[in-house]
């Protein structure tokens, strides 16, 4: 599903946002003000903004400025949704800055969504002629190096002439979708022995399978080992696009001559090439959103730096509410390949008879109300990211297809004669253990083995108990901005209930202690988060309460847990206790009873409550 950001400083107005993309394509979130809208565009990942104009400390043009001169939020699409009565120089300062559209309110709904999804296929576009273009130069830096290279060993070519003689012209194979030959030239039949049109290249003969089992679209190019029709080993390099008609055009280039040249070179006294760049000392890499420092956080997130630039299968396990989208998100949003699409799907809550269609899409007239076709997921997530989470919730028939995807890249729609080629990387989670339902014979024992190429496993937050503190106070921070607590925040937590969510099991994880902080804010909490703010299942886990501090009144008399008899007696000294430091706060503080309850460090509401129960 797409994000989409909505900013606007009235919730009326965000509301009426939210309801028209309900039941959309669309996820929706939202910011009440330019500074935050800012921050969570930073710090979030959205595929569109939908932006007011007029708002309080900066207004939507100074935010959209803002966006686009930073380059983490440049390339987001920002259509200004305004009430305002401007006239056109508002419209052109708009575009001026980047905007993709600009429109007034009030909006038709259908138009809206039609807007936003054009603006979206375009950015969509966009994105993937620009990865063609920085995949194009980059092949010919490659080329441009290597011909430096050829010509700085001129002299050595010159002696080696005779080998550089039997490097040959390059074979070209043209591949249906289904992996048929097509077409092919002499220097290909040359190589590989006859091909025949129409037939599978990985049954045309040995030479022709081995090429077949080491082709991927859109990869770099591989050297084969390849034993020739004549006997001879010959070594080829492979290469394989995908054309616009859906064919695979291969490249083969018999290397073998060149290879014994690099050979010949690496044994004289070049220069060794110099390695990669490594990140500057001390720099460590972070996932983006994932909050917490504890070890077992650093080390799922140095796997997921070694994984965020690569295009490998990632399976992700993990307990439920553990952050496992999150980290797929950076494993896509932190890489290279951040400006193409990121589709995440659950896979649990779709019902099993139209996840097919969903993922894979569907032809007009596929089944009964199918009354146009659909692209599906996939296939809008191609050259991108598509994110299956509860990959153990898919039907026989799903993981059937999804095998085909992983091995060949094919997809076939609901109702479609032919397969469609996409190029998607698979990220999965699940909660479940999957090797142990391949034994119960519930999941493919090939998708499971396609799946698990590198797993990452997320600790529970029982786990990671030492980030506890930092994900409640990350929570706590954000509750305030979307309750608007401004003048009057929650400032943190009381020691006691500290002590009670650090002696808790958290069996609901990081999502479980996010709701636990949200109820308190929907209840009044005060400035301070208190034991009896917390549910009553993590106050019945609360350790045993600590003795009562001693008193000690102007008197000199002394009361506390020594001096008490009764609980009677208990409560009673410890009433009086606290109407005498109540009493002297106010009058210390004036009778400013909110001064009074900081004084002795009291939430204010306790204060209040405790000021009308002892009568004061």
């Amino acid at each position: 599903m797409a994000r989409i950001l909505v900013v606007d400083d009235t919730p009326e107005n965000i509301r009426l946002i939210e309801l028209y993309l309900r039941d959309t394509e669309f996820e929706v979130e939202s910011a009440t003000s330019g500074y935050e809208a800012i921050e969570r565009a930073m710090n979030g990942s959205f595929e569109l903004i939908l932006l007011d104009v007029v708002m309080p400390g900066i207004d939507g043009f100074e935010v959209c400025r803002r966006l686009k001169n930073d380059p983490l939020t440049a390339f987001v699409p920002v259509i200004f949704l305004t009430g305002r009565m401007g006239d056109q120089s508002d419209k052109l300062a708009a575009y001026k800055l980047g905007a993709v559209d600009y429109i007034q309110k009030p909006v038709d709904r259908e138009e809206l969504i039609a807007r936003i999804r054009v603006m979206l296929q375009l950015e969509q576009g966009r994105s993937k002629l620009e990865r063609e273009n920085i995949a194009l130069r980059a092949e010919l830096a490659r080329v441009h190096q290597r011909n430096e290279e050829m010509r700085a060993s001129f002299s050595d070519l010159e002696q080696l002439s005779a080998e550089h003689a039997a490097v040959s012209m390059p074979a070209m194979i043209t591949l249906r979708s289904d992996g048929a030959v097509d077409a092919c030239d002499a220097a290909a039949v040359a190589l590989l022995g006859d091909l025949t049109v129409g037939e599978q290249l990985a049954q045309s003969g040995a030479a022709a399978a081995a090429i077949a089992d080491v082709l991927v679209v859109g990869a770099d190019p591989v050297t084969v080992d390849l034993l020739h029709h004549d006997g001879s080993r010959r070594e080829v390099l492979v290469g394989a696009r995908r054309q616009s008609n859906g064919e695979q055009l291969v490249l083969l280039q018999d290397v073998s001559g060149l290879r014994s040249i690099e050979r010949h070179l690496a044994g004289r006294s070049l220069a060794a090439p110099e390695p990669p760049a490594r990140a500057a000392a001390g720099a460590v890499y972070k996932m983006t959103d994932f909050v917490g420092d504890s070890d077992a956080v650093a080390e799922v997130s140095g796997r997921v730096d070694s994984l965020r630039q690569k295009r490998s299968t990632v399976l992700i396990y993990g307990e439920s509410g553990t952050g496992k989208e999150l980290v797929a998100r950076a494993l896509h949003f932190d890489g290279r390949h951040r400006n193409a699409p990121f589709i995440p799907l659950h896979c649990g809550a779709i019902a099993p008879e139209l996840i097919e269609s969903e993922l894979f899409g569907h032809e007009k007239g596929a089944f009964t109300g199918a009354d146009a076709g659909s692209p599906g997921l996939f296939q809008a997530a191609d050259g991108g990211t598509i994110f299956l989470d509860e990959i153990a919730e898919t039907s026989p028939s799903v993981q059937v297809k999804l095998l085909r995807v992983l091995q060949r890249g094919e997809i076939r729609p609901v109702g479609a004669s032919k397969p469609r080629i996409v190029d998607v990387r698979i990220l999965a989670a699940t909660n479940r253990d999957l090797l142990e339902l391949v034994q119960e014979g519930k999941f493919r024992e090939d998708l499971y083995y396609r799946l698990e190429v590198v797993t990452l496993h997320l600790p529970p937050l029982r786990e990671r108990v030492s980030d506890l503190r930092m994900l409640a106070e990350h929570f706590l921070a954000m509750a305030n901005r979307r309750h608007e607590r401004t003048e009057q925040p929650v400032l943190g937590f009381s020691e006691g209930a500290l002590d009670c969510m650090n002696s808790y099991s958290w069996p609901g994880n990081v999502r479980e202690l996010e709701n636990v902080i949200e109820r308190a804010f929907a209840l009044d909490v005060g400035e301070l988060l208190q034991i009896e703010d917390l549910p009553e299942r993590l106050r019945g886990r609360a350790p045993r309460l600590r003795p009562s501090p001693v008193y000690r009144g102007a008197d000199g008399d002394v009361s506390g847990p020594r001096a008490l008899g009764s609980v009677k007696d208990i409560r009673g000294h410890r009433d009086a206790a606290e109407r005498k430091v109540i009493e002297q706060a106010l009058k210390e503080t004036g009778g400013d009873k909110l001064a009074a309850a900081n004084k002795i460090g009291m939430a204010r509401s306790t204060f209040y409550r405790r000021v009308k129960e002892l009568g004061l």
